[in-house]
């Protein structure tokens, strides 16, 4: 019924479709391997706030922004009023001598009393508990997570938000300075599974 150009064209097309398909699941797969999804992540912000400037020249310490951090589990993103502690009076300028993009949206965003919707780059699973507060009261820096922040001027995923990341660090031997774990004392903290999942 069908000529032979006809059934070549076919078998050419399914080629195709399956090459596609292997290529497509082959990629689909790098690229959502939870190791590359979360190396590297550094998602574009609404304003481009450089920590290179902000903790790293200026040395602004991270809980003068991230001020629940050490009296809860969670470090909180800093609301516009307190960017503009400084903002009020330091606006950087251009070379023509206008206000910087970045710091005008800022400056709109507090004239229109609007919070400024930062997108999460460090966000565990809603099956993990974590507290920050006990982290810093342990002697935990910022950075032992977080990577080097006051050297990024976009703030990345430094490091994979993994189980196998969280145990490594709570089997390391306590550190001098440092309290043992009470139900493990040759670890720097708990490995029990209620420990983080409750």
């Amino acid at each position: 019924m069908f000529t032979k150009a006809f059934d070549r064209r076919v078998y050419a097309a399914a080629a195709v479709l399956a090459g596609t398909g292997a290529l497509g699941t082959a990629f689909g797969l790098f690229a959502l391997w939870p190791s590359n999804m979360e190396a590297g992540y550094a998602p574009e912000q609404p304003i481009a706030f450089s920590h290179l400037t902000h903790a790293g020249t200026l040395r602004i310490d991270c809980l003068y922004c991230h001020t629940e951090a050490e009296k809860g589990p969670h470090a909180t993103v800093p609301p516009v009023s307190v960017c503009m502690n400084c903002h009020e009076q330091v606006k950087p300028k251009d070379l023509r001598g206008q206000v910087k993009p970045d710091v005008a949206r800022l400056l709109d965003h507090w004239s229109r009393k609007e919070p400024i919707r930062w997108v999460k780059v460090s966000d565990l699973a809603d099956f993990v508990y974590f507290d920050h507060s006990r982290h810093l009261a342990g002697g935990v820096t910022c950075q032992e997570c977080h990577g080097p922040v006051e050297k990024m001027e976009r703030v990345r995923r430094e490091h994979g938000l993994k189980m196998s990341g969280c145990l490594a660090c709570h089997r390391k031997p306590p550190l001098p300075g440092r309290p043992a774990a009470l139900a493990e004392p040759d670890h720097q903290a708990p490995t029990t599974c209620s420990t983080c999942h409750r």
